[in-house]
Formats: C-alpha cells, sequence, structure tokens
C-alpha cells in the first residue's frame, strides 16, 4: 500500500501511486501511497491535517504534517481495508 521510497529504489511513483513527504518540521520522510489509500477514512483525516496545516493550494509533492510513524499505521489500516 505504501512504502517509504527509499525501499522502494525508485524514484519516480508507478501509475497508481503518489509521492507523500511526511513530518514535521525538516524531519520528512518520503513515501510512495497507492490512490486506493486516499478513500479510507483514516487517510483522509491525515489529507484534513494536511489542508489545515497547508491550505489546499501546495505546491510539489503533498506533505503531511504528522510523525511517520503514525502514518505508517494508518497506511496498515488502509491496506487491511483494500484489500477486502
Amino acid at each position: 500500500m505504501g512504502k517509504p521510497a527509499g525501499e522502494r529504489g525508485v524514484d519516480r511513483a508507478p501509475k497508481g501511486y503518489v509521492p507523500v513527504m511526511v513530518g514535521t518540521g525538516k524531519e520528512l520522510q518520503r513515501f510512495v501511497v497507492s490512490v486506493k489509500a486516499f478513500e479510507h477514512p483514516c487517510f483522509v483525516s491525515l489529507l484534513e491535517l494536511a489542508a489545515q496545516e497547508f491550505g489546499y493550494r501546495q505546491k510539489g509533492v503533498l506533505r503531511i504534517p504528522c510523525d511517520a510513524q503514525h502514518f505508517e499505521q494508518v497506511l496498515k489500516m488502509t491496506a487491511k481495508r483494500c484489500t477486502a
């Protein structure tokens, strides 16, 4: 569903995936996330958090202001729902 980009060994997101920068301050980690994850209510909450923090017109890669470990937990939840 989503992995840190460094573990994937690619610079570009494959078709059906979106690059996302996760973290607060200067501590950012890049993930590549399936577009299916964007439908999950927990992921939508993270998108709303990003909109509150940065607005709806972010330039460049989508940035989500949360801890990377929390983001990974949300991805696990979205994977369970998307594969069911």
